[in-house]
């Protein structure tokens, strides 16, 4: 079964919908279908950033900030490689990695 949609009515500076409406035309998509393309990347994209905000600070593991961000745990080291983030392993680790 398909999931509902919910409509969400928005304003938007002129500029912005024309620009919208141009990318929309090169794309031959409508404007909903781009806003929702568009909107979808955009959540990703902050779900990313909080997720490695949580790790930064030390408030999630990397497995669970690659699982908040919706990538495997090597690609969240990469996505962390890419914004400077120091991976966090600490001795306990270590040792928990090292036991047979």
């Amino acid at each position: 079964m398909k999931a509902m949609s919910e409509t969400i009515t928005l304003r938007l500076p002129p500029q912005t919908a024309k620009k919208l409406r141009e990318i929309a035309k090169k794309e031959g998509k409508d404007r909903s279908t781009l806003i929702r393309e568009l909107l979808e990347k955009g959540v990703k994209q902050k779900n990313t950033e909080q997720a490695i905000e949580l790790y930064r600070t030390g408030q999630v593991t990397a497995w669970r900030g690659a699982q908040l961000a919706g990538v495997s745990l090597w690609a969240f080291y990469k996505l962390l490689e890419d914004k400077g983030v120091l991976i966090q392993y600490s001795e306990r680790d270590l040792e928990q990695d090292l036991k047979p």
